[in-house]
């Protein structure tokens, strides 16, 4: 096994936040006490852990004042909430690689940083979404990435989960110890605990292909309709997606996603259909691993998603980017190995869903109300095509969009794992569907 000894990076001291802090005073006295040297505790309610002992001292600390408990870090929204611990693992960066096929990181690693540990040996990780999306993160979310249709979700590949459960127990859960929290930290957000370290397998590095097309903002409808079209006939080596922009100022765009798994030759004939229906402006394709398929994230806003069975008509997309507000609407397709059994079951929900759509806008508090109201337009316009399933609002990218609205049965399972690992319910606020 390779081990790469990656140090925590340095955290900044935020001590000197000029903000009013919103923990209790005898709480930031014990948490001072008893974090790593390492660790940085900031006046604002947050600690950035430097080892797995902060985050046990962190739970145990926040149970005993009752205070609530949020995973912080790139992915994770910040409402605003006062009277708070965020924990950031992101210093947990250690990853380690085994010829064998399969890889243990750290909370804080990425998955592009994981891909590049791992190619030396031949291996590759199935990414979540983005490269830049921490692999706990995702593994806590879902992970619907690009290369999902071909072989499931990344929370799927997981061998073992170390988390901080929220009694402050350092756990290791595996598909025979502690099976059920291994089924519900899958797919079940943050709400059984914080994420140390997770170990999962690793693929064979062999041919992959892909990137985008562009298209101006004039050929939305001609390009909409092919892509509804295109897509629907592609095999499950094949995934895509379909953007539609409209930027603060300046003229629209539209964008087709496309990852093969497979060789270069083979997924480039793929795409003549599409190219037949309008020639795109532009494009970036290239034979690439699974971490530069994974694409960047939509905004810096909070997004709302919806998923469908179907996509009768593509007219209701195309209004949705209509207006003055930036905005973008991403249909992504599902189906493949996404709709598959998996040898190990998780959390996740709806994996009969054939298509994803995801409204993104912009930050403030009037685009996020905006958003929320387009995504409920869009339902309500698609009609059957959603299945009787709820929009869900308030979102960054974790956890992923079959992760989001979760089951009744899934929902009642998951709260009861939190009910035994929880005593003071600090992490009840981090269940699926509580924002």
């Amino acid at each position: 096994m390779t081990t790469l000894p990656v140090p925590p990076p340095p955290l900044p001291d935020l001590l000197g936040d000029p903000r009013p802090a919103v923990l209790p005073p005898d709480l930031t006295a014990a948490l001072s006490a008893r974090l790593s040297p390492s660790a940085t505790l900031s006046a604002r309610s947050g600690v950035q852990v430097a080892e797995v002992s902060d985050v046990v001292a962190a739970l145990r600390l926040a149970g005993r004042h009752g205070v609530p408990v949020t995973v912080g870090g790139p992915g994770r929204v910040d409402d605003g909430a006062a009277r708070r611990l965020v924990v950031d693992p992101g210093g947990l960066a250690g990853v380690s690689v085994s010829p064998a096929g399969w890889a243990r990181v750290g909370a804080g690693v990425r998955w592009r940083t994981l891909a590049e540990a791992a190619a030396p040996h031949g291996l590759t990780p199935i990414t979540g979404g983005s490269a830049a999306e921490r692999v706990a993160d995702t593994v806590t979310g879902g992970g619907v990435g690009p290369l999902a249709r071909t072989y499931g979700l990344a929370a799927d590949r997981v061998r073992a989960v170390e988390l901080v459960t929220g009694d402050g127990v350092l756990r290791r859960v595996t598909p025979t110890d502690e099976a059920d929290l291994y089924w519900g930290v899958r797919g079940g957000g943050a709400a059984l605990g914080v994420v140390t370290a997770v170990e999962l397998d690793l693929l064979a590095a062999g041919p992959r292909y892909g990137g985008a097309l562009h298209w101006a903002e004039v050929d939305a409808a001609r390009v909409a309709g092919a892509w509804r079209t295109w897509s629907a006939g592609l095999p499950p080596q094949a995934g895509t997606s379909l953007l539609l922009t409209r930027p603060q100022e300046g003229d629209g765009a539209v964008t087709v996603r496309f990852a093969w798994s497979g060789e270069a030759d083979d997924g480039d004939a793929l795409l003549d259909g599409l190219r037949a229906a309008a020639p795109p402006s532009r494009t970036d394709l290239a034979p690439r691993g699974p971490a530069g398929l994974a694409a960047p994230g939509l905004s810096a806003g909070v997004e709302s998603s919806l998923l469908l069975d179907r996509l009768s008509a593509v007219d209701a997309l195309l209004r949705a980017t209509a207006g003055s507000r930036p905005r973008t609407v991403e249909v992504r397709l599902l189906g493949g190995a996404l709709g598959w059994v998996p040898q190990r079951p998780s959390a996740v929900c709806h994996r009969d869903a054939r298509l994803a759509v995801r409204v993104a806008g912009g930050a403030g508090v009037e685009d996020r109300a905006a958003t929320r109201a387009c995504a409920e337009e869009l339902a309500a316009a698609l009609g059957a095509d959603v299945g009787g399933r709820a929009p869900a609002h308030g979102w960054g990218t974790t956890p992923d969009v079959l992760a989001r609205t979760p089951t009744a049965a899934v929902r009642d399972r998951l709260a009861a794992l939190a009910a035994a690992t929880d005593p003071h319910r600090i992490l009840e606020g981090a269940a699926p569907g509580g924002r």
